[in-house]
């Protein structure tokens, strides 16, 4: 079978935040979840994004609203894909087939990881995990080769994990409830031959951290993220990076109150549907 090439792009401008609500109105004709509003806090402007357009599509909503266009997805492979690939700031890329996997291997392109299109969760396409994974892509940038763990609370397909690994982390630990879960993620990272990544079985409401990491995800329900706030806190090092997600918006409020109590402090908010996600930081000066 002759190799295939797919593409779609990115539509982005920045508007003032007190708008972004407008913007969701404005592009529901997309649904909900191509819509992508990020706002640093304490900033009056926001950035909107449009995710996953054709060419035309994309040339429509430049015409009509301005702002700029960004190819954001890429495929070649022997067989036909499953679902559309994800590629996350240019730096990996979740595919559905080891074909397209080994493809960018060959082509020299940012690595991609493969996460079978039959999983019932984890694939990358959610709201909750899109952003997390951009969140994890951003934060890596930061440590320019150095040393970095990454935790990930409540790793389902382990796939924020294998991201941080391909991404530079140098230890990288994933925890679930769910045995299910467990055995999917234990598949997963062997599939992609990542070497480094523990999984084990854990509760976090049941949980004491014994050391901290440098970059934390808790990809968690609401409920779960406000009981478990304070040991949450306490596992990310000072000065270090957490990252939030599985926040209905009407809940955002309240869980971020849960972790500005224990002295974390949110940077960033997205919001994607009817989702959000949070990057925060812990002060340098906390105590372990």
């Amino acid at each position: 079978m002759p190799k295939l090439a797919a593409h779609r792009f990115t539509w982005s401008r920045r508007a003032p935040a007190s708008t972004t609500e407008e913007w969701f109105e404005t592009l529901s004709f997309l649904g909900p979840m191509r819509v992508m509003v990020t706002q640093n806090v304490g900033s009056t402007s926001a950035q909107i994004q449009a995710h996953g357009l054709t060419s035309k599509e994309a040339e429509k909503l430049k015409d009509s609203y301005g702002g700029r266009i960004s190819e954001a997805t890429w495929l070649t492979a022997t067989n036909p894909p499953q679902r559309a690939p994800i590629r996350v700031r240019g730096k990996f890329s979740v595919v559905s087939t080891p074909e397209e996997r080994d493809a960018a291997q060959k082509l020299g392109k940012a690595p991609a990881l493969w996460i079978p299109a039959g999983l019932a969760f984890g694939t990358g396409e959610h709201a909750t995990t899109a952003m997390c994974l951009r969140h994890v892509a951003d934060i890596a940038g930061e440590f320019s080769g150095g040393k970095w763990d990454f935790l990930d609370l409540g790793t389902g397909s382990a796939i924020l994990a294998m991201a941080a690994k391909v991404l530079g982390a140098a230890h990288v630990l994933g925890t679930d409830f769910d045995a299910l879960a467990l055995r999917t993620a234990k598949e997963n990272v062997a599939n992609n031959r990542l070497k480094g990544i523990q999984l084990k079985r854990s509760d976090v409401l049941k949980w004491s951290p014994d050391r901290t990491w440098e970059v934390v995800a808790a990809n968690l329900f609401s409920g779960v993220l406000i009981e478990a706030a304070p040991v949450i806190a306490a596992a990310v090092a000072p000065g270090g990076h957490l990252l939030l997600s599985g926040v209905l918006r009407e809940q955002e409020e309240e869980v971020l109150r849960a972790f500005g109590k224990q002295g974390i402090r949110v940077e960033r908010v997205t919001r994607k549907g009817k989702w959000i996600s949070a990057h925060a930081r812990k002060p340098s000066s906390a105590k372990r």
